[in-house]
């Protein structure tokens, strides 16, 4: 964690609105986009983005520094609401993305590699999926994902090994390949 961010976390548990609406925008597309491809809704998932920054402003007093990035607190507290949402629901998760009916062209075929890989993703547990997200979605290195799931980098390419076989077996059970 950087200084930077140090002061802002203070500052927004000190009740400083604009500290606290900064870490709001710096990590929020990553949080709607983790949360995205466990819901696949746009609406759940901006509802759900929302509770996160909502209980990060609730739980900052008892923010757990342990040298870890605050970003992997976000993504605990995300883990954490989706995993709830999907028990509240009975559902385990909509694996239905918004249909191309009426698109044409590469915008139907686009969503059609989408929903597919979406509906594939569906399949694996949680966390080969979380891998997944982070590497192939976010762009994140193994060294940032190590740091973020308190694994070593081994271990995350080990995973990450695992999780595209499962993807792909899971592509083809899906017709996607």
């Amino acid at each position: 964690m950087d200084l930077n961010e140090k002061a802002l976390l203070y500052r927004a548990h000190a009740g400083d609105r604009g500290a606290a609406r900064t870490l709001y925008e710096h990590y929020y597309r990553d949080i709607y986009s983790y949360i995205i491809y466990r819901v696949n809704d746009p609406e759940t998932a901006e509802d759900l983005s929302a509770e996160v920054f909502v209980r990060m402003i609730r739980h900052l007093p008892g923010y757990p520094e342990q040298g870890k990035p605050f970003i992997s607190w976000l993504y605990s507290l995300s883990r954490k609401i989706v995993l709830d949402h999907q028990s509240a629901s009975n559902l385990p998760a909509k694996n239905q993305p918004p249909d191309g009916n009426g698109s044409s062209g590469n915008a139907e075929k686009n969503q059609g590699a989408l929903g597919c890989f979406q509906r594939a993703l569906q399949c694996l547990p949680e966390v080969q999926k979380e891998i997944i997200i982070h590497r192939f979605v976010e762009g994140r290195s193994v060294e940032d994902i190590a740091d973020l799931t308190q694994k070593s980098s081994r271990a995350v390419r080990t995973q990450q090994y695992k999780a595209l076989k499962s993807l792909e077996d899971a592509l083809v059970k899906e017709n996607c390949l």
